[in-house]
């Protein structure tokens, strides 16, 4: 006979996520069993979407309490628990999971996303989620299945579990209910070095560190080898702990010390590179992450960290070598990071500033297409800003026009490369756009947008935006430096500019001016405005020196530079 599977849960106001959670297994169980635990909002209505099986019970700050009041009301032989902000993948492996097997009970992967848009970037933890109904939670708080012959218990990679933050209101709320509920079980029980774990947790959520430092010592100095799970979670806390409070040499003695006991822990190497590479010792570090990459993905009871054996090594590969000025590794790793995971595009910008340095910026801008990054918005909006920074606005506009991102920063910077590749209507044009929707632009936009006004000949709008400037009173220093433009341009006349700070917004323009990529006939106008902005730093002798130091800054900016390029592209092409 086949044997049939509940999902059993209990819920309290979670409208938000319920749906996902119950959509995620609705196909994958036989019942569905949700007790509300006191709901305010739609909770309880959309849990009757999906279930008849829908009960209230009065919470009394116990956990195990009202699960156990769930599972009493199921009638099938297994159990499937969820929580409400939790979603399953990969369902259709329950079944095989439950027929005729020898376990009564089983540990699923619990994947903890660390950004909600990013289901490759996570915590992984192992939970008892799956067992037969007779059996019974424990504890009021962290409760968990209590099973008394430990090889009953069954470890499978499927279903993963995965778990959703939560907002971080909410999230501070519960963190106090369960600080809260976890003193009161110290109280009964002191000497339980898991309860410590917990409390350690919710204070560090809660930025307490030095509470948590404790909490987690005292939980490591009692866990027994035996419960891998909760000692490599409180090894790699309170490493993070040390990392966060500048102890990198007390964190470095606890990887050398658990790495003995744990030879093939691939974490623990990558934190011990982090901590060297924190400590600006890169030959080091680059050690320890070629250790973590050469190692398998640790036992499914580890905590374990996702790419800590590939491309968050990698990425951190690449920033060591580069430091070092192995700056052929240093590409090559990050290369090697973003074929582990191309969502992960943190290794991209540095990889791209390498390539610029041998390669045309068209180039990686063909690059960028070819692999496929513009498929995501948000990697090609940063590719943006950087190629706008490294001064090629015009593959700056490729970039976003890929993209068609709507994101009031990105339609700013639209219009910036819009001007600057002398597309000065375009530009006009999507900031009234961005206007139509509410949104006003920054200060500096907004003299970018004055100036092309002014070399339009359009002197009247000009005026009108040089006095919207002025009805901000956080930017009367922009608007001196756009009144200045406007004088001189539209009426032959220079000012005396009344602040440096206005002076230096003026410098900030002619140095957008310069990186320029526009058409021949359009040089002239960017040189019109770098020369008005010469006339009128020369009213005043200290602007006078502000523009000289300005210039000496930028001498020794490009000579920085290009021994940077020099000796990348020497160490690249060799």
């Amino acid at each position: 006979m086949t044997e049939r599977l509940a999902l059993v849960m209990i819920v309290r106001n979670e409208g938000d996520h319920l749906s996902a959670c119950l959509n995620s297994a609705k196909d994958a169980v036989d019942e569905i069993i949700i007790v509300d635990t006191g709901s305010t909002d739609d909770t309880v209505s959309i849990a009757r979407q999906y279930t008849q099986q829908v009960y209230s019970y009065q919470w009394r700050d116990d956990f195990a309490a009202a699960r156990n009041f769930a599972l009493s009301l199921t009638t099938c032989e297994w159990v499937l628990s969820l929580d409400a902000d939790e979603v399953l993948s990969k369902t259709s492996s329950l079944r095989s999971l439950i027929t005729n097997s020898a376990h009564t009970a089983f540990h699923l992967p619990l994947h903890a996303l660390k950004n909600e848009d990013n289901v490759l970037e996570y915590d992984r933890f192992m939970v008892l989620r799956l067992f037969r109904s007779y059996y019974r939670f424990h504890g009021s708080i962290h409760e968990f299945i209590k099973v008394d012959t430990p090889a009953e218990i069954g470890h499978a990679q499927l279903p993963v579990i995965i778990h959703t933050p939560v907002q971080a209101l909410e999230r501070h709320h519960r963190r106090n209910r369960n600080i809260r509920l976890l003193k009161h079980a110290l109280k009964k029980n002191s000497a339980d070095p898991c309860l410590h774990y917990y409390l350690g947790t919710e204070w560090l959520g809660l930025g307490r560190i030095d509470t948590s430092i404790g909490l987690f010592r005292q939980a490591l100095s009692q866990l027994p080898s035996q419960q891998e799970a909760f000692r490599t979670a409180t090894i790699r806390h309170l490493i993070h702990c040390y990392k966060n409070t500048g102890r990198l040499d007390e964190g470095l003695c606890l990887c050398l010390e658990e790495s003995q006991n744990y030879s093939e822990y691939c974490d623990l190497f990558f934190d011990g590179g982090v901590l060297f590479e924190l400590k600006e010792e890169y030959g080091i570090a680059l050690k320890w992450f070629q250790a973590a990459v050469q190692l398998p993905e640790p036992p499914l009871s580890f905590f374990h960290t996702d790419g800590t054996n590939s491309y968050l090594a990698y990425y951190h590969l690449g920033f060591c070598a580069e430091k070092l000025g192995l700056y052929k590794e240093a590409q090559h790793y990050y290369e090697q990071a973003l074929a582990a995971n191309n969502a992960y595009y943190y290794p991209l910008y540095p990889l791209i500033l390498l390539k610029l340095t041998h390669q045309s910026a068209e180039a990686v801008l063909d690059f960028l297409r070819t692999s496929g990054h513009f498929a995501c918005r948000e990697i090609a909006v940063s590719m943006a800003e950087l190629f706008w920074t490294a001064g090629f606005p015009d593959i700056a506009l490729s970039c976003l026009e890929e993209s068609a991102c709507g994101l009031p920063a990105s339609i700013e910077l639209l219009a910036r490369c819009q001007f600057y590749t002398g597309k000065a209507e375009c530009a006009l044009l999507s900031l009234d756009d961005l206007r139509h929707n509410n949104h006003e632009p920054a200060a500096d936009i907004v003299i970018d947008e004055i100036s092309a006004l002014l070399l339009l000949g359009r002197f009247t709008e000009a005026r009108q935006r040089v006095w919207g400037l002025w009805r901000r009173k956080s930017s009367r220093d922009s608007f001196w430096a756009a009144f200045g433009l406007y004088k001189k341009l539209a009426h032959n006349r220079l000012i005396t500019l009344p602040s440096p700070l206005a002076a230096a917004a003026l410098l900030a323009l002619a140095e957008r001016c310069t990186r320029n990529r526009s058409a021949y006939n359009s040089q002239k106008d960017f040189a019109r405005i770098v020369t008005t902005i010469t006339e009128l730093l020369h009213t005043r002798a200290d602007y006078w020196e502000l523009l000289i130091n300005d210039l000496n800054q930028k001498e020794a900016a490009l000579k920085q530079h290009l021994a940077y390029t020099f000796s990348a592209c020497r160490d690249l092409l060799r």
